[in-house]
C-alpha cells in the first residue's frame, strides 16, 4: 500500500458518504461500501483505529501513539491502514471538524499489527436490487440469473 499523503496526516477524517456504513461486531469493525459492494474487516487494533478516526483523531496522532508504543513496523502499519481506508474511498477529510479527541486505541501488550482485509465475494448480492433482481418464488438472496431454468 502506498504511504499516506502528507496533506492528510493532520486532517480529521470521516466516512466518505452515505454509501459507507460500518458496524462493530464485538471488536471487529466491518465497513461496507454500498456503491461497489466491497466490504472490509478491521479486526482488533484496526477496529480501534477506525473508531478513533471516526471520532476525529488525526492520522498523525495515531501514528505518534504507535511510534511511542512499538517498533517502526507498527507505525508503518497504522499509516498503511489509514492510507488504505482513504484509497478505498471509505474515509475522506471531515466536512465539519470536531474537537480533537484523545486516541483510545491501545497498542501496548500486543504483537499483532493492524490489518485491513478486503472482500468482494458478495458484491453481486449487495449491489442487486432486492425487488427486481431476485426470483419471485425463491426470494432473497437468490438472483434471477442464478435460478436454473429462469
Amino acid at each position: 500500500m502506498a504511504p499516506l499523503d502528507n496533506s492528510l496526516r493532520e486532517v480529521q477524517l470521516e466516512a466518505a458518504g452515505p454509501d459507507i456504513v460500518a458496524e462493530d461486531f464485538g471488536g471487529e469493525i466491518v465497513v461496507l461500501n454500498l456503491a461497489n459492494g466491497r466490504y472490509f474487516s478491521l479486526p482488533g487494533i484496526s477496529a480501534g483505529l477506525w473508531r478513533d478516526l471516526a471520532e476525529g483523531c488525526t492520522p498523525a496522532s495515531l501514528m505518534e501513539l504507535a511510534a511511542a508504543a512499538g517498533p517502526a513496523a507498527l507505525t508503518e502499519a497504522v499509516e498503511s491502514i489509514v492510507a488504505g481506508l482513504v484509497a478505498e474511498g471509505l474515509l475522506r477529510p471531515r466536512t465539519v471538524p470536531v474537537a480533537n479527541p484523545a486516541p483510545k486505541v491501545v497498542f501496548a501488550g500486543t504483537e499483532a499489527l493492524p490489518v485491513l482485509e478486503s472482500y468482494d465475494d458478495m458484491a453481486d448480492l449487495i449491489l442487486a436490487d432486492p425487488i427486481h433482481d431476485v426470483d419471485e418464488n425463491i426470494g432473497w438472496p437468490v438472483k434471477k440469473e442464478d435460478v436454473p431454468g429462469a
